[in-house]
């Protein structure tokens, strides 16, 4: 799978895999096959949620009262700082 898709393109793609195995006429190795795919896809799609959200929450007001953002910086962000 690609990891430079959107979160759009994942979810899609996601809601694809779910359709075809709803159907239920795709054999047993190829539903794990799409359903492995779809857990990778699931899990992709947290991770840019949880990036997203983390850019949301870098949101505050300026001096003039103004919302901007802050640049995101991930990594002290995991550190705890």
């Amino acid at each position: 799978m690609d990891e430079k898709k959107t979160f759009e393109e994942n979810f899609g793609r996601l809601e694809q895999i779910i359709r075809e195995l709803e159907q239920g006429d795709v054999s047993l190795e190829d539903s794990l096959t799409l359903f492995e795919e779809g857990v990778q896809l699931v899990r992709r799609c947290s991770k840019q949620l949880d990036a997203a959200e983390a850019r949301i929450a870098k949101l505050v007001i300026n001096e003039e009262g103004e919302p901007c953002t802050l640049p995101l910086n991930v990594e002290a962000d995991d550190e705890g700082v």
